[in-house]
């Protein structure tokens, strides 16, 4: 009866191994959620209404060292569509929930 002994591993060293991969798989999920704030409290700002079913939108985040016709003249001539400024208050990304936020322009056909 040579070979090798068997060691048995204490009860908690498998539980405690399948709990850091658990914890770890819920946290990144965690913190993808919260990078992306993807979460149900969170109002997103839709830049028009149509976004979602068969447009393209481009947002540029434009400062007060920017200047909006110009960076508007560039648009028009690279052959974009449509040009809409707007204006947004600070913290737009988390929004809020007691007021209607109207942020895109009303247009007819849309």
């Amino acid at each position: 009866m040579g070979g090798k002994p068997h060691f048995a591993l204490p009860a908690w060293i498998p539980i405690t191994f399948e709990l850091t991969v658990l914890f770890a798989a819920v946290g990144m999920v965690l913190t993808f959620c919260y990078l992306c704030n993807l979460a149900p409290f969170v109002k997103k700002h839709h830049f028009h209404p149509r976004a979602t079913d068969d447009l393209f939108v481009m947002a540029i985040e434009c400062t007060d060292k920017t200047n909006d016709a110009e960076v508007q003249s560039f648009l028009n001539n690279a052959g974009a569509k449509e040009v809409n400024v707007q204006v947004v208050e600070t913290g737009w990304w988390i929004g809020r929930y007691d007021r209607e936020q109207k942020l895109y322009k009303e247009e007819k056909g849309y």
